[in-house]
């Protein structure tokens, strides 16, 4: 007799609707709700907390994730804090110290172009002290930028950062940037920049190192009414017409 022979062929009897084999195959209405949470990314144990409006002294009752760590408590929590912390880790975020930031090495290609380049300013220059007449000197330097021209458009393809043109020959307008304070605004105190991307480091009581990844600006009281609705921060000060409009700081 073979195996195939041993292996049953008729279907498996379905239990009696009402009897208890069929209550017990039912699912749990919560595994469900469970099940279409987690594919939805939804957490399945929130936390109740009560809100009471201090204005209205409405009270109600809200809910917001648990933020568990472990996808045995919460799989849609725990997914999303791993999203976040490989995102983190993405952006530096458990950095200590200033990346270093090392610029790839140019290719053959962007070498052979600054070559030929070079040699065209050697002989731009030299035909400045070559014995000749003023109008052919002026034609021969011109043909020679033109040459250069080609090859600066040549190099702005690549990925070449910086230009080679010096400075008393560069003719491309310098950018400006004014740090000059209104008059109008009020003289708060400034923080000192630093060039540096790492947050600063602040060590605890018990010798922890806390390095916190954002900073708030908070408005005290003796800066005077600011508004508060469409253009939060802003100081309210009065206008010619009577009147007292949000005006930016």
């Amino acid at each position: 007799m073979s195996q195939l022979e041993l292996i049953p062929t008729t279907p498996v009897e379905q239990p009696r609707p009402g009897s208890r084999a069929d209550r017990m195959r039912k699912p749990f209405a919560k595994d469900a709700l469970k099940q279409l949470a987690e594919q939805n990314g939804v957490c399945v144990r929130p936390l109740a907390l009560r809100r009471t409006d201090t204005a209205t002294g409405l009270t109600e009752v809200v809910e917001v994730p648990c933020g568990a760590t472990l996808a045995a408590k919460c799989k849609p929590c725990a997914e999303r804090g791993r999203r976040l912390r490989i995102q983190q880790i993405r952006e530096g975020w458990h950095l200590a110290d200033e990346p270093a930031v090392r610029p790839d090495k140019p290719g053959e290609d962007v070498l052979a172009l600054v070559r030929v380049r070079a040699h065209l300013e050697f002989e731009r220059e030299a035909l400045r002290y070559q014995p000749m007449a003023p109008d052919e000197r002026a034609a021969q330097i011109a043909d020679v930028d033109a040459a250069i021209v080609e090859l600066d458009e040549a190099l702005a393809e690549t990925s070449l950062r910086g230009h080679l043109t010096p400075k008393e020959r560069d003719e491309r307008p310098r950018r400006k940037r004014s740090t000059r304070r209104r008059q109008d605004s009020p003289d708060l105190p400034r923080l000192p920049v630093a060039p540096r991307t790492v947050g600063r480091a602040y060590s605890g009581k018990a010798g922890k190192t806390h390095r916190p990844s954002m900073l708030i600006t908070l408005t005290l009281g003796s800066h005077g009414p600011v508004h508060s609705h469409l253009r939060r921060g802003a100081y309210v000060a009065p206008c010619e017409c009577g009147q007292r409009h949000a005006r930016p700081v």
